[in-house]
């Protein structure tokens, strides 16, 4: 892989920013954030490294699972800079001087791409992989602005090829699971969403892949997080504000709806809305002919029932008046897995662009109370064969609903602010960082934090002391 790197990525060709000295700077960054436990198995003398064997579960940590140590939270290629800026930012937020940030889109415009189709070349691969790449360029094309060429002009383009070689874990990587900061990443004004293509599963960077490294806050979305099939609406939306924002006029689209960059006569709305302005639930789903598959429902203060068995993909909206509703999810009939991939979805929350929680296990009822006075219920099992279902048992609840939040604010352009740690690559911290990373992993001195580090430098600085 280290090859690959050094042949395609000319950012990597220079002494001092080549691969190498990222993996030293990533490497030690991971030691210096391992809990005490890691540190001290990692000075231990025994053998450190076990291979692992890649896992075929549809995610790219398990297929990239033997190059733990040698990918930035497994799947990312950074640059020294970039590295940096890692290091630096998670410096400050350790001083509570950040706020921590999602894993979204990295600051700073000299990462953008032109506004214009985006040249991609194949290094080898069979004819049927190639067109598995093709296929998700064109579902990206079809949901963005964005275009692609295939062996199209250009000094910037992407490769793609299939890693080569074997690789070993090192121990002591506890640095992927450091939240970015808010100098490093931007989300577009848009709200945090658990059903995201970018979303790490629950068994992420384990050894054991019957451990759950992962819970989420919320024990309802523990199933939704990680699913690899396709990119969420907040996952598009943000690629949109990115590159398409300035494409359509402002339509008045409801529900964090906003105007399709392919047909700005329309609103691209979230899943389980449609309409002119997403407010209504999509048509054919309406009047479908399969019974019981889709419609619209109204929650009184006596208990109702809804019950579904069948196949495919069915939308039901339920509301109320100036109320909220409280629904007892039970009866779940679905193939059970760890990310469910055929599953009941149920947006409860106030804001329909994040991905609902998703149940596909009949383990116990789900009791929860929605925060406005509508909820949208998805069933989505069209990769089975066979009939899936749930019962949901709603009422009026007394409490009155929640208010919306307010959008959060997005300034277009914000997202091309410089990114953490990128500059002159001869500056002085990024000198000092360099030249004191190998003291780390130096077994004569004291194990020491990345945080130390940049303490040295600056006390050095301030008594004037070069390096």
């Amino acid at each position: 892989m280290i090859r690959e790197i050094a042949t395609f990525s000319d950012v990597h060709h220079g002494p001092n920013d080549n691969y190498g000295a990222v993996q030293t700077l990533m490497e030690a960054f991971f030691e210096a954030l391992a809990d005490p436990k890691s540190a001290a198995a990692a000075q231990d003398p025994t053998p450190a490294q076990a291979v692992f064997q890649p896992l075929y579960d549809g995610t790219e940590l398990g297929a990239n699972r033997p190059l733990t140590n040698k990918l930035f939270e497994s799947d990312m290629v950074l640059t020294v800079e970039q590295m940096k800026g890692v290091v630096l930012a998670a410096r400050d937020q350790r001083r509570g001087g950040l706020r921590r940030g999602k894993r979204k889109v990295i600051t700073g415009a000299v990462y953008r791409w032109p506004k214009a189709a985006i040249p991609y070349r194949f290094k080898e691969g069979d004819e049927t992989w190639r067109n598995l790449i093709r296929s998700a360029l064109k579902n990206w094309e079809k949901e963005t602005c964005v275009r692609w060429e295939e062996n199209g002009r250009g000094k910037d383009h992407v490769i793609f090829f299939r890693g080569s070689g074997k690789h070993f874990i090192i121990r002591g990587t506890d640095g992927n699971f450091e939240r970015r900061t808010t100098q490093e990443i931007e989300d577009m004004g848009l709200p945090y969403d658990l059903g995201s293509v970018m979303h790490y599963g629950p068994n992420a960077f384990t050894k054991d892949w019957n451990e759950i490294t992962i819970k989420t806050n919320d024990k309802n979305y523990q199933r939704t997080i990680g699913q690899r099939v396709e990119p969420s609406f907040i996952d598009v939306k943000q690629v949109n504000r990115l590159y398409c924002n300035d494409v359509c006029a402002p339509m008045a689209c409801k529900n964090g709806g906003y105007a399709d960059p392919n047909n700005c006569s329309r609103c691209k709305c979230p899943p389980g809305l449609a309409g002119k302005t997403c407010d209504e639930i999509p048509q054919e789903l309406r009047h479908s002919p399969l019974i019981g598959c889709g419609g619209e429902l109204f929650a009184t203060p006596v208990w109702q029932e809804l019950g579904h068995r069948g196949k495919g993909k069915c939308y039901w909206r339920i509301r109320t008046n100036n109320a909220r509703i409280r629904f007892i999810l039970s009866g779940i009939s679905y193939r059970c897995e760890t990310t469910c991939k055929a599953y009941v979805e149920i947006k409860h929350n106030s804001d329909f662009q994040q991905t609902g929680f998703r149940a596909c296990c009949n383990e116990h009822e789900i009791q929860v109370t929605s925060e406005q006075a509508e909820v949208l219920i998805i069933s989505d099992s069209t990769e089975l064969n066979y009939e899936t279902g749930f019962n949901l048992r709603y009422i009026q609840d007394s409490g009155l609903p929640l208010p919306k939040p307010p959008p959060a604010v997005w300034v277009p352009g914000s997202e091309n602010r410089g990114f953490r740690g990128a500059g002159s690559s001869t500056g002085p911290i990024e000198k000092f960082i360099l030249n004191a990373i190998p003291k780390v992993r130096d077994p004569r001195r004291p194990w020491e934090s990345i945080a130390s580090i940049v303490t040295e430098y600056s006390v050095a600085s301030l008594l004037g002391i070069r390096n």
